[in-house]
């Protein structure tokens, strides 16, 4: 009886660590998902970060968590190589995070780590224009690739979209059709987005920040008569691009290019 009662000890004990077992990435058929996928996890970031402007220092901010059986985030961690003054605004916007799409694995629900990136835009010290992202997910994360309307991060991307004639020649006409507003001492930068389409269009413009007085719808007028872009491409095939990009203002505007 006693040796019995052991087995069964051991037996429990056994799946008990089975199921408290914490799966990576890589062990699961399918990963977690965000509610509506990954740019929707981009606009939730977008949306609720308050960044504080910082010169020095990581532009990213590394966030580990888990994603339990239930969907909910739990165990947040910030994994950065260097401190960062956002990490405390990280957690709490991971903490305002809803129910993810639970991992699987042989058809259960189960917990799993996930690593993901947050981007700062006010680290940018550039100056101009610049392409700023998120990080993408891993490669392990389940797509489906024949899907036409799937919006790809221009993270890792096989060819990004570009301007004809490059993104100088962008902020050109940006800068040539832009209408500074009659406001002594502004300055500042406007952080949009917007989805390069197949056929070259830009769509889905947002505003992430601007310096106020009609900066930002200002910013969205100029980017609707963009001529069209070169699509960006995945697999050889052409595919539709979240881009971001960040617009230096001032009050006093520069001349126009002589073409």
């Amino acid at each position: 009886m006693k040796k019995i009662a052991i087995l069964i000890l051991l037996v429990s004990s056994q799946l008990m660590l089975a199921q408290a077992k914490i799966y990576t990435e890589e062990e699961v058929k399918d990963n977690p998902v965000f509610p509506g996928g990954w740019n929707e996890w981009v606009d939730f970031v977008q949306k609720n970060m308050q960044w504080t402007p910082e010169k020095k220092g990581a532009q990213h901010i590394q966030v580990e968590f888990t994603v339990q059986k239930n969907g909910a985030i739990t165990d947040i961690k910030i994994i950065n190589p260097k401190p960062t003054i956002n990490e405390k605004e990280a957690l709490r916007v991971m903490a305002l995070s809803p129910k993810w799409s639970p991992a699987t694995l042989a058809g259960k629900t189960v917990p799993c780590r996930l690593k993901r990136g947050m981007y700062n835009p006010w680290a940018d010290e550039e100056g101009g224009i610049g392409a700023l992202t998120l990080d993408e997910p891993s490669s392990t994360t389940t797509i489906n690739p024949d899907d036409d309307n799937l919006i790809y991060n221009t993270a890792g991307i096989e060819v990004k979209p570009n301007f004809p004639g490059g993104l100088e020649k962008f902020y050109q006409f940006f800068n040539n059709n832009f209408q500074i507003p009659d406001e002594e001492g502004l300055k500042g930068k406007v952080y949009t987005t917007f989805v390069v389409e197949k056929d070259g269009a830009l769509s889905e413009i947002k505003i992430l920040r601007d310096i106020g007085y009609g900066t930002g719808e200002e910013s969205i007028r100029v980017l609707k008569l963009s001529p069209k872009w070169i699509p960006g491409k995945q697999n050889g095939k052409i595919v539709r691009v979240l881009y971001s990009m960040a617009f230096p203002i001032s009050e006093i505007k520069t001349e126009p290019v002589k073409k």
